[in-house]
């Protein structure tokens, strides 16, 4: 990896992060440079009091006997004891600022990881719904629990960096001040060993890293397929063909793993034995040059000590580099759905008195030609209109514009001949109570599906249910706290039903819309579903999108929809 590809990462990140996370950024760098001088410090302490510990007349001359003299000792067994127990309260020292410290490191990352993904939520949440049509669950499900935990590792990996290049730095100070000649051939060998090192690396893991994105992908995907259609897996006795493809996915998942594992420990292992194998290389040259080896044991000593904190710091080093590598796809993907295009909506408060009015609206989705086509029509408030028409002819579309789900690409709505844009659209939403054809009812209480988030009233709750006449059943039962099952499968195809019916009255709308919300029952379910309808909505607008003509042979009026056209 660049230098370069580093400061790119490092642009996306400043992009992705808000202003707090990045003083706090700066705050953990500067913990990270306290830690490295801890760590040097902690070091270079242990070869002097070794030194003095077992030669105490060193403390007679040079810095020892400046330490000495300046601490006002007047007994050399004292001055060891002392050194002794300080480095030994240093030591607990550095333990509980290394506790804390990765406290922090960890608190900061997995916040990271929960503002990443909280943001892309409400950005999915916010997409224009004919973008959200385009996407795959399974990718966005895995994009925020996976993608963005391989961010926030990624971000810890950029604080690694700082703390070890700084305790190599200081590390290396040290030795170049004891023996520069020295220390640049040793530094010109190793500097050797690591570039091979990462050009061999790098590459390889970042290949993986882009494998591990997409297999992770697919395999939510699967999961998803084989959870939301089990009776259909159960039915045709497919499972084997659902593990094989999931099993394929997890191979390259845990293959590119054990590869970027394994690599991780190569540079360490490779580097330690290569630094400390050229040490005691030096040591046996000079001893058969010069016969006189402790000229140079000393410095030798320090060395060894110091190569035995750095070599470990540049592994490491080494194994972030390899880190941001295979996660850098990862923070490609994260900055793909952070900067996709969002609406942003508002709730200024309009009216509903009169009528609904679409004008000359042409809608076509991402892909495709025009689904509705010049349409035109007005919907007095209070009336029922039935809206038919033969499969794809755009029915849904149609009152998916009408309710403000989607928005013309050409042509307007008006409510009270008050157009509705951006700003006004959410109070219009909120006059919608919309009962699909497929009712999703998540595993929990029937309270719960009802109101769906929305605040919690009870009374009103109990009206909804015996509006949809539901509540009588549920009152053998455990009432509003019956459990409904996963999909609600725990409920029969017309009870599923009134309670979608009562999620979309909890909220007392001015419109109803039924969207072939009973085109899966038998007809006779499906005859009572619709009395009950038609008695709830008697002051309410009524909007039903139907193929049985005996669905909609009370509305006052009907709609057909032909080839995106509007036809009265």
């Amino acid at each position: 990896m660049k230098i370069s590809d580093l400061f790119d990462i490092a642009k996306k990140l400043n992009k992705l992060l808000a202003k707090r996370h990045k003083i706090f950024f700066l705050i953990l760098i500067f913990l990270s440079i306290a830690l490295s001088i801890i760590e040097t410090v902690g070091i270079s302490a242990i070869m002097p009091f070794i030194t003095v510990a077992s030669n105490p007349a060193v403390l007679d001359e040079g810095y020892y006997k400046i330490a000495y003299d300046f601490f006002r000792f007047t007994d050399k067994y004292s001055f060891i004891i002392t050194f002794g127990a300080a480095i030994i309260m240093f030591y607990i020292f550095r333990s509980i600022y290394h506790v804390f410290y990765t406290y922090f490191l960890n608190k900061y990352a997995f916040g990271i990881f929960k503002y990443i993904s909280l943001k892309i939520f409400k950005i999915f949440c916010t997409i224009p719904y004919k973008d959200f049509l385009q996407k795959n669950s399974g990718d966005m499900i895995h994009l925020l629990n996976v993608e963005t935990t391989r961010v926030g590792r990624l971000l810890l990996s950029f604080l690694h960096i700082f703390s070890e290049l700084f305790t190599i730095i200081t590390l290396y100070s040290l030795l170049i001040i004891v023996n520069w000649k020295m220390s640049l051939v040793l530094t010109a060998i190793l500097a050797i060993i690591v570039f091979i090192v990462l050009k061999f690396m790098v590459k390889i893991v970042n290949k993986q890293g882009v494998k591990t994105s997409e297999a992770g992908m697919k395999q939510y995907r699967i999961l998803h397929e084989a959870f939301y259609n089990f009776k259909f897996v159960k039915l045709r006795g497919n499972e084997n063909n659902f593990f094989n493809n999931y099993e394929t996915s997890a191979k390259v998942v845990a293959r590119a793993s054990v590869i970027s594992e394994t690599l991780g420990v190569l540079p360490r292992n490779f580097l330690e034995s290569f630094g400390f194998s050229l040490l005691i290389g030096i040591v046996v040259f000079i001893t058969w040059r010069t016969r006189t080896p402790e000229m140079i044991i000393p410095i030798i000593s320090m060395y060894a000590l110091a190569l035995y904190r750095m070599l470990p710091a540049i592994t490491r080093l080494l194994r972030y580099v390899n880190d941001i590598s295979f996660n850098n796809n990862a923070l490609v993907s994260v900055n793909k759905a952070i900067n996709q295009e969002i609406e942003k909506e508002g709730d200024i408060e309009i009216d509903f008195e009169k009528s609904i009015r679409i004008d000359s609206i042409n809608f076509k989705y991402n892909t495709g030609n025009d689904v509705i086509k010049n349409a035109g029509m007005v919907i007095k408030k209070g009336e029922s209109i039935a809206i038919t028409g033969e499969s794809g002819s755009g029915k849904s579309t149609l009152v998916d514009l009408l309710i403000g789900i989607h928005k013309p690409n050409y042509g307007s709505l008006y409510i009270d001949d008050e157009k509705i844009t951006n700003e006004n659209i959410r109070s219009w939403r909120k006059k919608i109570g919309y009962i699909p054809q497929s009712i999703y009812l998540f595993d929990g209480t029937v309270a719960d599906n009802v109101t769906f988030s929305a605040e919690y009233d009870e009374e009103r709750l109990i009206k909804s249910l015996k509006m949809a006449n539901i509540w009588d059943f549920l009152k053998k039962s455990n009432g509003l706290e019956t459990l409904v099952g996963e999909g609600g499968i725990q409920l029969s195809g017309g009870q599923k039903q009134r309670i979608g019916i009562a999620r979309a009255l909890y909220t007392n709308p001015d419109v109803l819309v039924l969207d072939e919300a009973t085109s899966s029952l038998d007809n006779d379910t499906e005859g009572k579903i619709m009395d009950e309808i038609y008695k709830i909505s008697e002051n309410k607008t009524l909007i039903v999108i139907a193929h049985r003509l005996s669905t909609v042979d009370r509305c006052k009026r009907r709609i057909v929809i032909e080839n995106g056209s509007v036809l009265e």
